[in-house]
């Protein structure tokens, strides 16, 4: 596997560490894209639309199209899905280092602490975690 740059290892941590600011994006960029496009749908004229009636499929075919509503919903979606498949420990890491409520980013001694187990161990998995997340987004 290729190494990653410190920059894509940062950017990876922010996905997961902002992935409820991420689908809020989503969910904004959804609506802003379908909420141009009803307001472009006015056929005052009477005549037949140049486009498909289907209005769902049309809205499929706008999000289908916008570059950035699909990348945002890859990534929300590549971390929903890994974080689902991630055994006990590697939730805790993720748990407490970038998805904490109370916003305390506990740091990696403390989350060793926590996990029984060395610091150096804890970094090991989320370097595999960050790994794996860029193998999906297909940075490798």
């Amino acid at each position: 596997m290729s190494k990653l740059s410190a920059a894509q290892n940062k950017a990876i941590e922010e996905y997961w560490s902002g992935l409820d600011d991420l689908r809020k994006q989503l969910r904004y960029r959804e609506w802003e894209l379908l909420n141009a496009y009803q307001k472009a749908d006015t056929n005052i004229g009477g005549g037949k639309a140049n486009r498909i009636s289907d209005t769902t499929g049309n809205k499929a075919i706008i999000l289908a199209n916008d570059t950035r509503y699909q990348h945002l919903q890859n990534i929300v979606h590549i971390i929903e899905k890994l974080y689902s498949e991630l055994d006990d420990d590697l939730k805790t890491i993720v748990d407490m280092r970038y998805w904490d409520i109370g916003n305390n980013c506990y740091e990696w001694e403390e989350i060793a602490d926590c996990l029984y187990m060395s610091r150096n161990k804890v970094l090991r998995k989320r370097n595999a975690l960050i790994d794996e997340t860029a193998k999906r987004i297909g940075w490798v």
